[in-house]
């Protein structure tokens, strides 16, 4: 395992701007827009206030203190008073209005991202590592979602502000306030540069954090070949280097972050004693009230708080943006292709067809599959033999559309596999596997799969006709007992067993078993051999096995090498042509023609594209 590997794996295509991020949202928000308009209108509101509260003081002070008008102290009072609570009043709304806004887009998104995921092709997925694609749907989503929640409220609502406060300013003293303001730019566009340098090294933070995330996750996925082959130590080396360059990435923002607040407090210094020197000089040439004075100074001081945390959220937009670029490099992967105008049986008499067949992963790979040929009748079972990468596991692949064959090359009851949905392909055709998925939860729901179509009686009747109910009664459980993630607490022929019962409660048409019977012991092997022959009855079955009692009860055998179709009959015809077949079968199940499923034609791939 290599660790720049994992690196080089790790590559974004979208490279977002502020623009490009807001137009991708904008969907989200237009969905909530009644949210948006009245929480925008609480930013105003509350800006406007705020600013009402310095001109009372200064009005206070040329006409209270100067005027000796007593009374109107008490107005002031008054009226002060109500401006706070008018002012708090619009700070609550706007906050969780705003609030509320960006978690009801950030559910949307969400929802959007996580069905995406599932329409992907299985290619992404042989070439995604599952931590990876895990931490864009989880650490990448709330990251953005930050923007949302806390990055949109402060900074729209700043930026009102300081609008808001230069206003003020200029209606006081456009001079004074172009005095006052004269570095700004200057501090300012500092702020940004660094703040674009942080948006960089949180880049390659977060593509670090990518990493460690998907070596945690297949090492702990393969737990146990590590333990097996010792390699502890090894794995825990290769963590700390990745840890520790994670660490000293860390270490350079926290850098680049305190940079920050010095330039901002040495702005702060440089603007309010611009603004009491010159607004000074004003007054006493009496260009300037001392009411008015007092007022710009309060406005003034109100203009730094905001402006640091428009900077302060702009680092936390950098943040989002690189989330953001991973989120929608994710949404822009291509999903799994369908054409028009597709078909969608009811059900699916059996008739396949195989028509010239020559497919291959890429188009810079070999041939998987070459100029394959057969038909299928309804309700025949088939036995695919070969060796390990003769295309076996790549034919099942393209039979349940997760890799796309040329067109009209494959037929199903006389109709290109193509033009039939991929939905309708995937739940007439059923496969049980050698490895089969077993879910956290209970026996009814890996059975049923939560499917509302399948009734309680359904799956009874399913466990029963294989047999699996009188395991269950015979070790003293029943459908509601529980099973652990992967089925850890099951032996491999109950999980086959499962597997099995999920099939008849599903009733396909077509039935894959994909080396079903290996790897299990003699006793649940019986078990099994009886509930293979319960579920293939009346259905077109294609069975991939390296059991020779198993192949000799196929009605035809498809001797395959190396992609192509090398022979074709019966156990009798096959044996009798003394071919490859009958090699096989003379050398018993040791021969090499056979092989179990340990290296599929899918890993292969894998590999071939990792390499």
């Amino acid at each position: 395992m290599n660790n720049d590997n994992f690196m080089n794996e790790d590559l974004v295509k979208t490279k977002v701007t502020y623009a490009v991020l807001f137009k991708r949202l904008w969907p989200y928000a237009r969905r909530e827009k009644r949210l948006l308009f009245a929480a925008v209108f609480a930013v105003f509101g509350g800006a406007a206030v705020a600013r009402l509260v310095p001109t009372l003081i200064g009005y206070a002070i040329d006409h209270g203190v100067k005027g000796k008008n007593y009374e109107l102290f008490t107005q002031v009072a008054f009226a002060y008073l109500g401006l706070e609570i008018l002012r708090t009043c619009f700070s609550f709304s706007n906050n969780f209005l705003f609030q509320l806004f960006g978690n009801r887009m950030l559910f949307h998104l969400r929802e959007d991202l996580m069905n995406h995921v599932q329409r992907l092709p299985l290619q992404f997925f042989n070439k995604t590592p599952t931590g990876r694609i895990v931490t864009r749907l989880t650490n990448d989503v709330a990251a953005l979602g930050e923007l949302f929640t806390e990055g949109v409220i402060t900074v729209f609502t700043q930026f009102i502000v300081i609008l808001s406060v230069v206003v003020a300013l200029c209606l006081i003293s456009w001079k004074l306030t172009l005095v006052s303001l004269f570095l700004a730019p200057v501090f300012i566009g500092a702020s940004f540069y660094l703040s674009n340098k942080i948006r960089v090294i949180l880049h390659e933070q977060k593509k670090k954090l990518s990493v460690i995330n998907a070596f945690l996750a297949e090492n702990l996925n393969g737990i146990k070949v590590v333990q097996l082959y010792n390699r502890v130590r090894r794995n825990k080396e290769r963590f700390a280097l990745l840890s520790t360059d994670y660490r000293d990435t860390n270490m350079r923002s926290i850098y680049a972050y305190a940079l920050m607040q010095p330039i901002m407090n040495l702005f702060n210094a440089v603007t309010i004693t611009s603004a009491l020197y010159f607004g000074g000089v004003m007054s006493a040439e009496n260009s300037i009230a001392i009411g008015s004075l007092i007022a710009f100074l309060m406005n003034i001081q109100d203009f730094i708080p905001p402006l640091r945390e428009i900077l302060e959220k702009y680092q936390q937009f950098q943040n989002s943006l690189t989330s953001a670029e991973r989120i929608f490099t994710l949404m822009d992967e291509p999903k799994e292709h369908e054409l028009e105008s597709l078909r969608k049986p009811d059900a699916f008499r059996g008739d396949l067809e195989i028509r010239n067949l020559n497919f291959r992963y890429e188009d810079n790979l070999p041939l998987v599959l070459k100029n394959v040929n057969l038909h299928f009748k309804p309700g025949e079972s088939i036995a695919l033999v070969g060796r390990t990468g003769s295309g076996k596991s790549t034919f099942i692949s393209l039979l349940q559309r997760f890799y796309d064959a040329p067109e009209d090359s494959i037929f199903v009851d006389g109709l290109p596999i193509e033009r039939i949905a991929r939905e309708e392909i995937r739940h007439h055709v059923g496969v049980v596997q050698q490895d089969n998925f077993i879910f956290r939860g209970t026996i009814r729901n890996n059975i049923g799969l939560g499917d509302p179509r399948i009734s309680d009686e359904q799956i009874t009747r399913a466990c029963e006709k294989t047999g699996y109910m009188g395991l269950l009664k015979r070790t003293g459980r029943d459908m509601n007992s529980p099973v652990d993630e992967r089925g850890a607490n099951l032996s491999v022929g109950e999980r086959q067993l499962i597997a099995f019962a999920r099939i008849l409660a599903f009733n396909p048409d077509i039935l894959i078993l994909d080396e079903a019977t290996a790897n299990i012991d003699s006793e649940s092997e019986h078990i099994i051999q009886d509930a293979t022959r319960e579920i293939t009855k009346g259905r077109t079955s294609i069975i991939i096995a390296h059991r020779l009692s198993t192949i000799e009860q196929c009605d035809r055998i498809v001797v395959l090498s190396q992609g192509e179709v090398m022979e074709v009959g019966s156990h009798a015809e096959l044996m009798e042509a003394k071919g490859m077949y009958y090699q096989f079968a003379s050398a018993g199940a040791k021969s090499p023609l056979i092989a179990d499923s340990s290296e599929s034609d899918t890993t292969k791939m894998e590999v071939a594209e990792k390499s």
